[in-house]
């Protein structure tokens, strides 16, 4: 039975790390992971139980509770680094944990760097790549000066900010991992549709800016109350006028062209856009934005697939299983 002693835990001697890419059937695990994911369920008996994911900088795992799931739910909350003691089963040929005691940790118990999920290249090698296209493409004065403004304001954010709560990039570094990638796919396509480049890497950098902003902070990427009131467009669209207005002189016409590329990249209303793209780079940065973060989803899903078989589970946020192939 699950113990509800997690509201007093004392300090306890941890085993050695254990990453859930080396986790085995049988292991019992005493160890710390992200909360990525907690969902309510009803078994066949009719029985309450917790449906979780687990989550660390190696991949991902599906866990169980079983006792006591209405009361351990309003302790733990989605996007924490939480404690457990649990034993590696197998289900559907998919490694699972079975829960016996589940917690947050307590300040300063474990560095959030150990467990956090992060981008493969450093933060500081982005953002000098980023700067590099930036300086080479954008001779425009009054989007240079938007550029060093919001780079002075937010480039502490930017180098370690997740891309998004769960869908896509969703860990440190994410946010300029994609910003990136949007701004290198939208510049290919600049090249070969003979494109406004300098529009298009200026709204690559910015079409994700409000992200800053609507998500809590690194370690919890949770929506910001502005956040969930407002989500990241508005508020990007908010970040970049504001900035544009202390420019003296900044054109309103050019303005109104950085925030179609913000208001529109989600391509459509049934996404989110709140206009659909209206010129050609904003249809390109649409298009850029969309392959990355579909690339991203299939690389997640791929990288941290831990069952038999060739293909994953159905996933919702893409509508389909991916093909993994047979393992070596």
């Amino acid at each position: 039975m699950l113990s509800l002693t997690s509201l007093n835990y004392g300090l306890k001697k941890i085993m050695d790390k254990a990453y859930i890419k080396d986790l085995k059937t049988g292991d019992s695990v005493k160890w710390y992971y992200v909360l990525k994911n907690k969902s309510k369920r009803t078994a066949r008996t009719g029985k309450d139980y917790l449906d979780l994911t687990f989550e660390d900088k190696t991949g991902e795992i599906n866990g169980k509770i079983w006792e006591n799931a209405e009361k351990i739910s309003e302790i733990i909350n989605e996007g924490k680094i939480v404690f457990i003691d649990a034993l590696v089963e197998t289900y559907n040929n998919n490694k699972q944990l079975k829960i016996k005691e589940i917690r947050e940790i307590f300040e300063d118990e474990i560095s959030p760097t150990d467990i956090l999920p992060s981008s493969k290249e450093t933060p500081e090698k982005m953002w000098e790549k980023l700067e590099n296209i930036l300086k080479k493409e954008v001779h425009n004065s009054f989007l240079l000066e938007l550029i060093k403004r919001i780079s002075t304001k937010y480039k502490t954010q930017f180098l370690n900010w997740p891309g998004a709560k769960k869908i896509h990039h969703s860990y440190v570094g994410g946010l300029l991992e994609h910003t990136l990638s949007v701004v290198e796919i939208a510049l290919f396509l600049g090249e070969k549709y003979s494109l406004n480049k300098e529009l298009l890497v200026m709204g690559g950098f910015l079409h994700d800016i409000g992200k800053i902003k609507e998500i809590k902070d690194v370690n919890e990427k949770s929506e910001t109350e502005e956040g969930l009131l407002l989500g990241h467009i508005i508020i990007g669209v908010q970040i970049v006028k504001e900035e544009a207005q202390q420019i003296i002189g900044f054109p309103k016409e050019l303005l109104t062209q950085l925030t179609h590329f913000i208001i529109s990249h989600h391509g459509s209303y049934e996404f989110g856009s709140y206009q659909v793209p209206m010129t050609r780079e904003a249809l390109a940065l649409h298009f850029a934005d969309y392959i990355d973060s579909q690339m991203n989803i299939f690389d997640n899903i791929i990288n941290k697939f831990s069952g038999n078989g060739f293909a994953s589970d159905y996933d919702r946020r893409i509508g389909r299983k991916i093909y993994i192939g047979e393992k070596e």
